[in-house]
C-alpha cells in the first residue's frame, strides 16, 4: 500500500515514481511517469491548468492491486472523476465497505481532517480515469475569468457539505461527460502546448460533472429501469461490437452475451445513447467502414465484409444514407 498526505508541499508523482521505479517526465506545471514492468505497464500524469485546478489522468493496467491510503486535510479539495475504462473501489475510513466506482460513472469527493480515505485500483483491468482537483479556497483568491466562474459555481452547489464532514457523491452512467474525459485520459505530454489543448476538455468535463450532478439533486434526472451494474454492461456494447464485426451479431446474442434480456438491452442502449440498438450498431458498422475507406487501399467489397455486411448493395445504401455519399464516391 502507498501512504500519501493531502498536503501542497507533498509530490505525489515522485512518491509514485519511487513506488513503481519508474522515471518522471517533467514539463510546465505537469508530470507523468511511464511504466511498464512487472509491477504495471501505462501512464500516469498530473497537471496544472491554474492554482487551485488540477489533473490528474490514471492510463494504465496494473499487475496487482495497487493500493493508496490517502490523508485527507481539514481544507481538503473537491476531487471531480471519470471512469472513462475499468472500474476501482473506494472507502471513507478504514472500516466503511469498499464501493465499487464503475465504468462511465461519475464520482464526486470531498474529504475531512479526522479521516482517510482508501482507493483500490484492481490487478489486470486497463483504467482510464481522469480525476480533476478543485481547492476552493485557491480558486476564489485568482483574477482569472475560469477560475471566478468556477469557484463561484462549485461553492454554490456544495456550500453546506463542508459542514457535514466527508462527501461521497457517486453519479448515474454518464456518457456524455465521457467524451470529454476520452480525450483528457490520453494526454500524456509534459510540454505547455499539449495542456493547452487539452484545457478546454478538462473545463468541458468538469462543467458536465456539475451539471449531472445538479440535475441528480433535484431530481431532475431522466430515469431508466436499469441497474448501474447493467448500464455499466451496455457501455462496453460498442467496444464489443467493433471487436466482433464480422461475427453476425444479433440482439438476441448481444444480450446473452451481457447477461440480459433483449429488451433491456434495448432500454438501455436508448437511455444512453438515443438510438435503438440496431441503429448504434449500423452507425458503428458505418463508422468504421468511412475509416477504412480513408486509410486503406482495401475495396469496397473488402470494406463490406470487414465490417459484417455481405451484401454490397446493401453496404452501399446505408454508407450513403449515413453520409450522403456512395462509398466508392466518398473516397475520392
Amino acid at each position: 500500500m502507498l501512504n500519501l498526505d493531502e498536503d501542497p508541499r507533498s509530490n505525489h508523482v515522485r512518491e509514485m515514481a519511487v513506488y513503481f521505479n519508474a522515471q518522471i517526465d517533467k514539463g510546465n506545471d505537469a508530470s507523468t511517469i511511464t511504466m511498464d514492468n512487472k509491477q504495471a505497464k501505462g501512464f500516469i500524469s498530473s497537471y496544472s491548468i491554474f492554482s487551485g485546478l488540477s489533473v490528474w489522468v490514471y492510463n494504465v493496467t496494473f499487475h496487482s492491486d495497487f493500493k493508496v491510503d490517502l490523508g485527507l486535510s481539514e481544507n481538503s479539495p473537491y476531487y471531480f472523476c471519470y471512469n472513462v475504462k475499468g472500474h476501482f473501489f473506494h472507502r471513507f475510513g478504514d472500516k466503511e465497505a469498499l464501493v465499487k466506482v464503475l465504468q462511465n460513472q461519475n464520482m464526486i469527493v470531498n474529504g475531512g481532517s479526522e479521516i482517510s480515505a482508501q482507493i483500490v485500483f484492481p490487478a489486470n483491468i486497463e483504467l482510464k480515469i481522469a480525476v480533476i482537483m478543485i481547492d476552493i479556497k485557491r480558486l476564489g483568491s485568482l483574477d482569472i475569468r475560469n477560475a471566478k466562474r468556477i469557484h463561484t459555481k462549485v461553492d454554490k452547489i456544495f456550500q453546506n457539505i463542508s459542514e457535514k464532514g466527508h462527501f461521497r457523491h457517486l453519479g448515474r452512467i454518464d456518457v456524455e461527460t465521457g467524451k470529454y474525459a476520452s480525450i483528457v485520459c490520453e494526454n500524456k505530454g509534459v510540454e505547455l502546448v499539449e495542456g493547452l489543448l487539452t484545457e478546454g476538455a478538462v473545463l468541458n468535463m468538469l462543467a458536465s460533472q456539475i451539471r449531472a450532478y445538479s440535475q441528480s439533486i433535484t431530481a431532475n434526472v431522466p430515469q431508466s429501469n436499469l441497474s448501474k451494474s447493467e448500464l455499466a454492461k451496455i457501455t462496453s456494447l460498442g467496444g464489443y461490437v467493433i471487436k466482433n464485426f464480422e461475427t453476425n451479431l444479433t440482439i438476441l446474442k448481444l444480450s446473452r452475451h451481457f447477461g440480459m434480456s433483449p429488451k433491456k438491452l434495448q432500454m438501455g442502449v436508448k437511455h444512453l445513447y438515443g438510438d435503438s440498438a440496431g441503429r448504434y450498431i449500423s452507425n458503428l458498422r458505418m463508422g468504421r467502414a468511412k475509416h477504412l475507406l480513408l486509410t486503406t487501399d482495401l475495396n469496397v467489397s473488402e470494406i463490406s465484409h470487414r465490417v459484417g455486411i455481405t451484401s454490397i448493395s446493401y453496404f452501399a445504401k446505408v454508407f450513403k444514407n449515413r453520409f450522403g455519399k456512395l462509398p466508392s464516391h466518398y473516397r475520392n
